[in-house]
């Protein structure tokens, strides 16, 4: 049985627990929380980036070595627990594969007027690695996108063709979702309403076999 880890992230200083994920590489993992620390601008990543920039120390410890087809309920589990019992985790969702999203929130028109000033005139931190563009940087991604256009600008499909295109989208078939043991759960109309109300992703992925998603959600899925 292949087996996987439940780490953790520990601010070694203050010895505080701020992160859950799975790996099957402890080293590995924490150097590419590291050195991807500027791709993104979620809650993990700003602490991430605060500790290196003040010579703070991170470390990554094993919560918990699980089978490798139960890895989301366990990492769902863990992150749950360590909530509950008062860790500050930096953890943008649930945990198995839920990426960070801020769908169905709604910003103040206040808050949004203070996101707005507090970025203005600085770089985007997970562009150049925080970094502001030269001049000329900007002067030759301006001359490598004049002139491009759309291959399908101006052009107008048929009826029959918007309809091949909108039966061909693997997000409007019907899915099963089971356990993991095989038995049946529910059937969904589309995998675009399942992910929406179960707040996962990469069902389509694991309905179409891919090497690297075999559950989602804790669940097994098939198209119908």
């Amino acid at each position: 049985m292949e087996l996987v880890y439940i780490y953790g992230l520990v601010e070694k200083e203050k010895n505080l627990l701020r992160y859950i994920g799975k790996t099957t590489n402890l080293k590995r993992r924490l150097k590419r929380h590291i050195s991807e620390r500027f791709l993104h601008n979620s809650y993990k990543d700003r602490w991430i980036r605060k500790l290196v920039d003040t010579n703070k120390t991170i470390d990554v410890i094993i919560l918990d070595e699980v089978p490798k087809t139960d890895w989301q309920y366990w990492e769902k589990f863990y992150i749950s627990y360590y909530k509950y019992i008062g860790c500050q985790l930096t953890n943008g969702t649930n945990g198995g594969d839920q990426p960070p999203s801020t769908k169905g929130r709604k910003h103040t028109e206040e808050s949004k007027l203070k996101m707005s000033k507090t970025k203005k005139g600085k770089p985007i931190p997970w562009l150049n690695n925080g970094k502001e563009r030269t001049e000329e940087h900007k002067k030759n991604l301006s001359k490598s996108l004049k002139g491009r256009q759309s291959p399908n600008k101006n052009k107008k499909f048929d009826e029959k063709r918007c309809k091949i295109l909108s039966d061909a989208s693997t997000s409007k078939k019907k899915v099963k979702q089971m356990d993991l043991q095989g038995n049946i759960i529910k059937i969904w109309d589309s995998i675009s309403v399942a992910q929406k109300t179960l707040q996962i992703t990469h069902i389509s992925e694991v309905c179409r076999k891919h090497k690297h998603h075999k559950t989602s959600g804790g669940y097994r899925w098939e198209y119908i």
